[in-house]
């Protein structure tokens, strides 16, 4: 017997809550779909801009830790160069709290929620999305199928959507993904105030993660701990590079020593761009699922919260006028690109600019050199842009950025 509504939502992280969220307030039954229970982990360095705590009155339980600087370290001796964030900076959370407070604000507007629900197939007439089947061999019908499930996203492909944004391009999709890999280390919330104050931390290096960079997000009791490079770099296993770093990097070693590792994971993460299109007949695409990450950063929460909600009003627009044709879905996609489209895109731009015109230089020797200073470039640009942007909405007061060698 297959179960009916008007809109289904795949995945219950921040693009398949706010999707669902603002579907339900537009009127459509809708019911959210996640493959496990909640709250579940979820491999982040957990750093949320402070435009998502204002807007979502994200409570302070789930907020484990302020950022007012973002610290970096770069070969050959690892000196230390910060960015002052400015006004609110940056908050630290884990997934796990995160999602599930954003899934209780899709509850609260009338959303249904269905866990331990494995999405493995599409339900398709006459080219049209209409629904999903799952691992248990239910059937749920739809009008609006809104695909959340990540990087890998089983929706995507199913639908035929990787065949138009990789394979008829000459790319497989590992050329836009980053493989990463995180450890939550306990340090005890003393330790960890004395070691980072108010600052989390970027690592550059080959030696670290060619190609990428590892991150530390301090937390109350906690630190998070990863690395990402794009996958075709890898040279070594990503467990390798990791407790490379955590040992032997000269300044991560002392960060992290006499830390205990109490998880570990692994997760894909899109970095090159947003995938267009983002739309068929009955479908829409939010999130990982539809590359909506900083190419610089590597960030996603804050692209996927905003696309989830264009997701969302979209659908239930299409819902209260029973047009469900790609080209009533259109829409979706000009809202996005208007939210956060065109800012991925100028990062885009400046990953080219920077770090894309290091990595298309013939000699090895030479792109190893060069990559580190690409990388801090194309940082600091992209903060000195945020916060102009700050400025005119008014949201922030003026951060400062400096570089400066600490002891």
């Amino acid at each position: 017997m297959a179960h009916k509504y008007d809109v289904i939502v795949v995945g219950a992280g921040p693009a398949g809550s706010m999707a669902a969220m603002k579907a339900a307030e537009g009127g459509a039954k809708t019911i959210i779909l996640e493959k496990y229970r909640l709250p579940r982990f979820k491999l982040c360095g957990g750093g949320i801009a402070n435009w998502l705590v204002k807007h979502l009155n994200i409570p302070e339980e789930v907020l484990e830790r302020q950022y007012k600087v973002l610290s970096f370290f770069t070969p050959p001796n690892y000196e230390r160069h910060d960015i002052n964030l400015g006004g609110l900076g940056y908050f630290g959370v884990y997934r796990d709290a995160l999602d599930y407070q954003l899934t209780k604000l899709a509850l609260e507007k009338g959303a249904e929620l269905k866990e331990n629900t494995h999405v493995e197939g599409v339900v398709k007439e006459e080219g049209c999305v209409k629904g999903v089947t799952t691992k248990d061999r239910e059937k749920f019908e739809g009008d609006v199928v809104i695909a959340c499930d990540g990087a890998l996203s089983t929706i995507a492909k199913k639908c035929g959507m990787w065949d138009m944004w990789f394979k008829e391009k000459g790319e497989t999709w590992k050329d836009q993904m980053c493989f990463c890999v995180g450890v939550e280390m306990r340090l005890g919330e003393k330790v960890i105030t004395e070691r980072y104050a108010d600052s989390y931390m970027i690592f550059t290096g080959r030696d670290i993660a060619p190609m990428g960079y590892a991150w530390i997000f301090p937390k109350r009791e906690n630190v998070s701990v990863g690395l990402g490079s794009m996958a075709k770099t890898l040279e070594k296993k990503p467990t390798d590079y990791m407790n490379r770093f955590i040992k032997n990097n000269p300044i991560a070693s002392k960060l992290l020593e006499g830390g205990e590792v109490v998880l570990k994971r692994g997760a894909w993460i899109p970095i090159r761009n947003a995938y267009k299109p983002s739309y068929d007949s009955g479908l829409l695409i939010a999130g990982d699922a539809a590359g909506m990450v900083s190419p610089i950063t590597g960030e996603g929460v804050y692209y996927a919260v905003r696309a989830g909600m264009d997701a969302g009003v979209t659908a239930a627009e299409a819902v209260n006028s029973g047009d469900f044709s790609a080209e009533f879905l259109s829409a979706y996609q000009e809202r996005w690109v208007k939210s956060v489209g065109n800012i991925l895109d100028f990062q885009d731009q400046i990953f080219q600019n920077t770090v894309g015109k290091i990595l298309a230089l013939e000699d090895e020797k030479e792109k190893d050199e060069q990559y580190e200073k690409g990388f801090v470039e194309a940082f600091n640009i992209f903060v000195s842009v945020i916060e102009k942007y700050a400025q005119q909405k008014k949201e922030t007061p003026k951060a400062t950025t400096t570089s400066q060698k600490k002891s």
